[in-house]
This record gives structure tokens, C-alpha cells and sequence, in this order.
């Protein structure tokens, strides 16, 4: 028993210990100097070029060995995978261990619940109990893969989304005669406020220019992160532009009226389905309470009267 509140008090001594811990760290730490002065040219740079925080470091390197177990033992795989937890904003170095680690999580924390469910009802394992448990294994497999399909969509729909707006402006400054890397560069700094994922593969393609790598080869990289078709036609029109000669304002203004117009047509297009799937909540909802609200006085009252004919 001594033992045990001996224990009890170094626990809530080391909580408390860590929460005072955490509050200096937070409020009263030194800052460095050199980050004061990235806040003060570029907000978004410096947090880019901060430090993670601790919990993440310490997440990724016990995700490590843990995304090793359930990792694609193949080089096509893997890189199918890499480019997936990209497109989906996952770019860090150890995205496909942490991946892989959440997946072994969900694969035995889902099965684990459905135990601790089935005891808590007193419930006896038989076939039924070894079928839900294997459901619940699967639903914990197949979940990351579904979370990460709906995320790296979303993604794509936002690029797309501010696609036309990024391809207006970048019009602008071509016209005003800077040239397609200062376009571009100048695009993905006005972009910060609008969207900012377009920014941030937009300033990858910028970093990728001035480190030396060719603009071709760069921009085709832009294309393969994002996977979204118009960056890919965008891509492919530049490429071509640069290399015929051809004034690139006049392909880019060109370029911008169709994506404007395939924007105008999606909307279009998801205003023509609203009155498609309304139908099924009219009808399972909507139109049974109508029927009961307009009816029910009538059908109430031939009930009555059926009686007392029968009588």
C-alpha cells in the first residue's frame, strides 16, 4: 500500500513537473535572433525553416521502425506511395514510415476495440464476434488508404479551384514584363493569401529553378506532385511555348479563358446533379412526414367512420 502511493506521488509530481515544463517552453524560452528577423521579412519562411516540434520528432522516430513492419517491400511501391503522401501534402522525408506506421496502429487498435467491446457486453466468441473482430481489422488496414485518397483529392480540387486566378495573374506580370521564373516567383508570393497549397508547389518550383535544375525539368515536376491535369496541360504549354519562341503572354491568356471556362462548366455541372440528389432525401425524408402531416387527419377520421359502420 506504501508502495503504491509512493508511486501515486511521483506520478503527479512528474505531471506537474512536465506542465511547468511545458508552459517555460512555451511563454518564457530564448528566441533566437535569426528567427525574429525571418518573422519580420517572411512569416511563411519562417516557419518553413523552424525547427519541428518535439513531439513530432519523437512521433517520427518511434514511426520509424514501426512503418518499416508494414512498409512496400517494393521500389515501385514505395515510390507509388511516396507520390501519393505527396500529391496529399506529405512531403517530409519519413512520410511513408509514419504512413505505414499509423496503418499497424489502426490495424491493432480498431480489432482491439471490438475485444474490449465484445467482453464489455459478456458477449461469448463465437462466429459472429470472429467475423466483427476481422471486419474491425480491416476497416483499421483500409482506413489511412481511404483517408489519404480523400485527402490527396481535396488537395487537387483546391489547386484546381485557384488555378484560373493563378493563371490571371501570372498574365498580368507577364505582360508587364517580367519574365516566367519573376512570374512565377511573383504568383506563388500573391498566392499565399488565396491558396495556399498552389503557393507552396508553386515556391517548390521556384527553389527548384534557382538551385540550377532546368526550368522544363522543373516544371514537369510541378505536373507529377500535384497530379492535377490543368497544371499538367499547363505544364506541357510552357514547355512548348519556350521551346517554339511563341509569346508566352498570348499562350497564357488563351490557356487561362478555357481553365476559366472548365471551372464555369464544373459549376455548372454540380448544380445539374444538386437536383438529382435531392431526389432520394425528398423521398425518404421529406415526402413520408408530408404524407403523415396532409393525411393522417383524413386517414384518422375514415377509421373512425369504418367502425361505426361496422357497429
Amino acid at each position: 500500500m506504501n508502495l503504491l502511493s509512493l508511486l501515486f506521488d511521483a506520478a503527479i509530481m512528474l505531471a506537474v513537473l512536465s506542465v511547468a515544463l511545458a508552459v517555460y517552453w512555451r511563454t518564457a524560452r530564448p528566441v533566437s535572433p535569426v528567427e525574429d528577423r525571418l518573422k519580420e521579412i517572411n512569416p511563411r519562411v519562417s516557419q518553413e525553416l523552424t525547427a519541428p516540434p518535439v513531439s513530432q520528432v519523437i512521433f517520427e522516430r518511434v514511426a520509424k521502425p514501426m512503418g518499416r513492419l508494414v512498409e512496400p517491400k517494393s521500389g515501385r511501391n514505395v515510390r507509388r506511395l511516396r507520390r501519393r503522401l505527396i500529391r496529399a501534402g506529405f512531403i517530409t522525408e519519413n512520410a511513408v514510415s509514419v504512413y505505414g506506421a499509423i496503418r499497424l496502429i489502426a490495424a491493432v487498435v480498431f480489432p482491439a476495440i471490438a475485444v474490449l467491446a465484445l467482453l464489455a457486453t459478456s458477449r461469448a466468441f463465437d462466429s459472429s464476434a470472429f467475423a466483427l473482430v476481422l471486419i474491425a481489422l480491416g476497416f483499421g488496414l483500409f482506413m489511412p488508404t481511404f483517408l489519404l485518397s480523400r485527402l490527396m483529392m481535396k488537395r487537387q480540387q483546391r489547386i484546381a479551384r485557384a488555378l484560373p486566378d493563378a493563371l490571371d495573374l501570372m498574365v498580368v506580370c507577364v505582360e508587364a514584363g517580367l519574365g516566367l521564373n519573376a512570374a512565377l516567383q511573383r504568383v506563388g508570393r500573391e498566392l499565399e493569401l488565396v491558396e495556399l497549397a498552389l503557393a507552396y508547389e508553386i515556391s517548390i518550383t521556384n527553389r527548384e529553378i534557382r538551385a540550377g535544375k532546368p526550368r522544363d525539368e522543373a516544371l514537369r515536376n510541378l505536373g507529377d506532385r500535384t497530379g492535377v491535369d490543368d497544371i499538367k496541360s499547363l505544364v506541357a504549354m510552357l514547355i512548348q511555348t519556350d521551346r517554339f519562341g511563341t509569346s508566352i503572354a498570348d499562350s497564357l491568356r488563351v490557356f487561362a479563358d478555357s481553365v476559366r471556362t472548365k471551372r464555369r462548366q464544373r459549376a455548372e455541372e454540380l448544380v445539374a446533379k444538386a437536383t438529382i440528389k435531392l431526389i432520394f432525401p425528398l423521398l425518404l425524408f421529406i415526402f413520408p412526414a408530408l404524407l403523415i402531416v396532409l393525411l393522417g387527419p383524413a386517414f384518422i377520421g375514415i377509421y373512425y367512420m369504418l367502425i361505426q359502420m361496422s357497429k
